[in-house]
């Protein structure tokens, strides 16, 4: 924690079990002495929250801090054992029965576990989350089977502001939700368009648009390899993520989109297997336009 609390032992002992065990001397309130908790869930403003919940004084779960409060209470070990109506079985409660039922609460739970680390994760919040939404997505899809083909999701712009692990995720749980090949692909166009810098240039070198085969010219190979940085590798595994997660079907999403993802593929030097697979693709939409000409 950034800062040290000073508060009294015996509430803190009478709900968290972690705390009683720590064996450590009564704090006095002119005392230097602070209570150190290291890597706690949410830093001190979850703290400090915990410890109203501990003095019995209001505390206001909203979907901003229940998952922080959720992994704090298992850092601290409030359990049943210890008192009825501890903040592990509370904040359970409250995520399973107000967050997950609603999708506006949902998508701000998820965007809290990213700064949540592994202790979202371990505790299946992320998951949740995850199935929640895919569940809610792919429940609309069926029932906009009907719907004008071109005709975009409500809940695409949703989705595409997560972090590229959790968007995966969410990817992974509506696919296996029987979701149609052609919304996951819109999707993942969505995705690419807010996350990758250059997504919106028009590919140019598109070249013998007759009876010759097209041939594709890139001129990204010449300069330099794009140095190291941050912002560059977050590109790249981007991209690399987006390249794998394309449903196999071949309508799933446009040649236009297949091209520009390529040419960022070949920018930012991603794996030469996942560059291949992609240009295969690229090569078969070509090929069958031929046969259909």
């Amino acid at each position: 924690m950034k800062r040290g609390q000073h508060c009294a032992q015996c509430p803190l002992i009478s709900k968290c079990d972690y705390i009683g065990r720590l064996e450590i001397q009564p704090f006095i309130s002119n005392s230097s002495n602070a209570l150190k908790l290291e890597n706690f869930p949410g830093g001190s403003e979850t703290f400090e929250t915990v410890l109203k919940f501990c003095y019995d004084l209001p505390v206001d779960f909203s979907p901003d801090n229940i998952a922080a409060l959720r992994c704090a209470s298992e850092f601290l070990e409030m359990i049943e054992e210890l008192e009825d109506g501890n903040l592990i079985s509370k904040t359970e409660a409250f995520l399973t029965f107000v967050v997950l039922s609603s999708w506006k609460d949902t998508i701000t739970v998820l965007k809290s576990c990213e700064n949540l680390s592994s202790w979202a994760e371990n505790l299946q919040i992320v998951r949740r989350c995850c199935d929640s939404i895919a569940w809610k997505a792919s429940k609309d899809d069926r029932t906009s089977e009907d719907a004008a083909p071109n005709q975009e999701s409500w809940w695409f712009n949703d989705v595409a502001t997560f972090r590229i692990d959790h968007f995966i995720r969410i990817i992974s749980a509506i696919r296996a939700k029987g979701t149609r090949a052609e919304i996951i692909g819109k999707c993942i166009i969505e995705y690419a368009k807010k996350w990758l810098s250059g997504m919106d240039v028009e590919i140019e070198g598109l070249r013998g648009y007759g009876h010759e085969k097209y041939n594709l010219q890139f001129s990204i190979f010449s300069g330099k390899k794009k140095e190291s940085s941050g912002h560059n590798k977050e590109q790249k595994t981007i991209i690399e993520t987006l390249i794998s997660i394309i449903p196999p079907q071949p309508y799933a999403v446009s040649y236009k989109f297949m091209l520009q993802l390529l040419k960022m593929a070949m920018m930012y030097y991603v794996s030469p297997a996942l560059a291949t697979e992609l240009e295969k693709r690229v090569s078969m939409v070509l090929e069958d336009a031929e046969e259909k000409r």
